[in-house]
């Protein structure tokens, strides 16, 4: 039951996070929009070597896009960066590489700003894959976690208890199908 217990905690950190970024991602849906033109636009690959247990070396990759854009709000200009709110640093790779067809420099796009602090914008607002799958994730393990206290308060798992080596072999020898 322990087990169970301490893998519903965990899972209530990890969706809490996940939520708050969600929740803080979809007000930014609320915020005003202004004109931006997209001043730099990146794609960068990064790629890893590893070697595998058979010796060989494989490579391993994945995208992120870095974007600045300059917009007006008012009668004060702003440079900004920011593409999707509360990702935590992730960025979703094909996201990545599809969010540079969409933005090429150049382009116009409207951001969403904050009206309390117009410096801070996104290109994308709404909530983030990154937070949206944080979510999805403390949610299905707080799931497990239940279903493993469920069964542990069902009595399966009680191998370790006083007596349970006893019970075994009786039921080997009576001829228990279950074990």
């Amino acid at each position: 039951m322990a087990f169970g217990r301490n893998l519903m905690v965990l899972a209530l950190l990890i969706f809490a996070l996940g939520a708050y970024g969600v929740v803080m991602g979809a007000l930014t849906l609320r915020w005003p929009r202004a004109d931006a033109t997209v001043t730099s636009a990146e794609l960068l690959r990064q790629t890893t070597t590893s070697r595998g247990m058979d010796g060989r070396s494989f490579e391993d990759g994945w995208n992120s896009f870095h974007v600045l854009y300059q917009y007006r709000v008012g009668d004060r200009d702003y440079v900004a960066g920011g593409v999707e709110p509360y990702d935590f640093g992730m960025q979703n790779s094909a996201g990545a590489a599809k969010m540079r067809e969409r933005h090429p420099v150049g382009s116009q796009a409207k951001v969403a700003y904050d009206p309390a602090n117009p410096a801070v914008s996104y290109l994308e607002p709404g909530p983030s894959s990154f937070a949206l799958i944080l979510s999805g994730i403390g949610a299905f393990m707080f799931l497990i976690g239940w279903w493993v206290r469920t069964k542990a308060a069902q009595g399966i798992g009680t191998m370790n208890e006083e007596g349970a080596t006893e019970r075994i072999a009786k039921a080997q020898r009576d001829g228990d199908p279950l074990l």
